[in-house]
């Protein structure tokens, strides 16, 4: 033992010593910067906006010393160099490009300049007040009368109003983008308490919404859905309890014990409803404690993720119901994301399902209008991931988009467009597609496709979440030069949930979770310009 403790304290010697040899370094570290190869002058762009295939000059220093490896870039695209000294370049737009930053590359080295904006036909409203627009995420938005829009979300206060706290989650827009301070009067709580996801205009200038909340101005038992009057009110009635209490409660009798996310009212004035819940739920007021106290009770219906209500909110047991067992269907066996009535009745649904009522169907279903399976829809091994969202075009074909890599077999990156029957149809196909995943899409006058999601690349190109396509599915050339969208401080994605083209004008109204478009302040909501 002691010739290892010997050993031990030579080795601290030995140790010591050679530390005690050893100069320590007084050299500054920061006395020998290492410049950058190519830097760019603080606003060295000029103009600091063009349209695609025009001239802009950028200065700096360093552009002759590596002008056989010099390349300058729009948002990643080639720009060609038509003058060059050492202190600035002339460059020609190239095609392609979009809104975003310069830079200049040698070999694998980036050197990042000023931001430029692409000017083109796609563009933001300025004048239309999206930087006033809403303080939270605006989910849905549907024409209403007199060329109004009703929006719902997760917001408190739209357009700066001062109705902050008073505008919750509800309002509604003049056909210029401002408040209608109408809707919602200043000493009425207007609003839920979560978020809203989906709106429908009813007759007599109503509407219903629909989304998580359990209650509309403080009203309980508001489950998941409920019927504004024309003034955003609950359309509510007054009862009275066993103990002769009077109490306010909504004029539908019943919701569900979840979230709503797409709602549809049929031609007979049956509510359709689907999304993330398991129960119809409705209130029973008529119950007496134990010490003779009113008490309210939830009687529930299972149903899984999709039901039909009567137009006053009651429970539709011809739909996709089990009588026998007294509860629903076992109906998908995952979440339902997206549906979408069709004109002949029927339902088309789409999720992250693989069953339906027990059988495969792969994550879209179409279903007859008793709420059944439609075995017609022959969509063969339909998506492998999630489908997000889906459109009808006028020709009665559909494009749905999501997470999915194939579809039908095919492979088809994140998109997909079938025919009526529910078969691929070949001649619409995207390519390598998004780094990312789609989630919402909308449709304009001469066919082009607009596609919103969470990516910063489509076939290889910078895209910021949002893209437009020709019918066929491939790039359109004209109308992608801006920057896109862009997610808001909480991290969400920034993909635009709903796409709305006015009647009778070239511009389309986009909302979302979004606080920029192109780059320009835009709080959820914005007003697009187009040829």
């Amino acid at each position: 033992m002691k010739r290892y403790s010997y050993l031990i304290l030579l080795l601290a010697i030995l140790v010591a010593c050679a530390k005690s040899k050893i100069s320590p370094r007084v050299d500054d570290p920061y006395k020998e910067q290492v410049l950058p190869a190519i830097y760019f002058n603080k606003d060295g762009i000029n103009p600091t906006g063009a349209k695609i295939g025009e001239l802009v000059m950028v200065s700096g220093k360093g552009f002759l010393k590596s002008k056989d490896k010099l390349s300058f870039l729009f948002n990643g695209v080639k720009a060609e160099i038509v003058t060059l000294t050492d202190t600035s370049a002339q460059l020609k737009v190239p095609a392609d490009a979009a809104s975003g930053n310069v830079a200049a590359q040698v070999d694998q080295q980036y050197f990042f300049g000023p931001f430029f904006r692409v000017r083109g036909v796609f563009e933001m409203d300025t004048l239309f007040p999206s930087k006033v627009a809403a303080n939270g995420d605006v989910e849905d938005i549907i024409p209403v009368e007199n060329g109004k829009y009703l929006i719902v979300g997760d917001f408190t206060d739209v357009d700066e109003s001062g109705k902050k706290g008073k505008q919750l989650r509800v309002a509604r827009l003049n056909h210029d983008g401002r408040l209608d301070k109408s809707f919602g009067p200043d000493n009425v709580l207007n609003g839920t308490n979560t978020a809203v996801l989906a709106a429908v205009m009813l007759p007599g200038n109503k509407y219903l919404v629909a989304g998580g909340f359990n209650n509309y101005e403080g009203v309980n038992y508001v489950n998941s859905i409920a019927m504004l009057n024309n003034n955003g009110s609950l359309a509510a009635d007054k009862i009275f309890s066993p103990t002769a209490k009077e109490i306010i409660v909504s004029q539908l009798k019943g919701g569900v014990s979840g979230r709503i996310n797409s709602l549809h009212v049929q031609a007979d004035g049956k509510i359709l409803a689907s999304g993330f819940f398991r129960f119809y739920v409705q209130p029973n007021y008529n119950l007496v404690g134990a010490n003779g106290q009113d008490s309210v009770h939830l009687d529930s219906i299972q149903v899984n993720g999709l039901v039909r209500l009567m137009p006053d909110g009651s429970f539709d047991s011809t739909y996709n119901y089990d009588h026998a067992m007294h509860m629903g269907n076992e109906g998908p066996n995952g979440y339902i994301y997206r549906s979408l009535l069709l004109p002949d009745g029927k339902l088309l649904i789409g999720g992250s399902f693989t069953k339906y009522n027990g059988q495969s169907v792969s994550r879209l279903a179409r279903l007859n209008t008793d709420g059944s399976l439609d075995p017609s829809f022959a969509i063969g091994a339909g998506a492998d991931q999630s489908v997000e969202n889906f459109a009808r075009q006028p020709d009665g074909k559909i494009v749905v988009v999501g997470s999915f890599n194939n579809f039908g077999g095919l492979k088809l990156p994140r998109a997909a467009r079938i025919n009526e029957n529910g078969t691929v149809d070949p001649t619409f196909n995207l390519g390598v597609g998004t780094s990312g995943y789609f989630a919402s899409i909308g449709f304009m006058p001469g066919g082009e496709i607009i596609l919103g999601g969470a990516f910063t690349e489509y076939n290889g190109l910078k895209r910021n979440n949002l893209v437009v396509l020709n019918a066929n599915g491939s790039f359109h050339p004209t109308y992608n030069s801006m920057g896109g969208v862009t997610a808001d401080k909480n991290g969400n994605t920034g993909f635009v949930k709903k796409i709305l083209q006015q009647t009778g004008e070239k511009s389309m109204l986009v909302v979302g979770t979004f606080t920029k478009f192109d780059y320009r302040d835009a709080n959820r909501l914005v007003r697009i310009t187009y040829p």
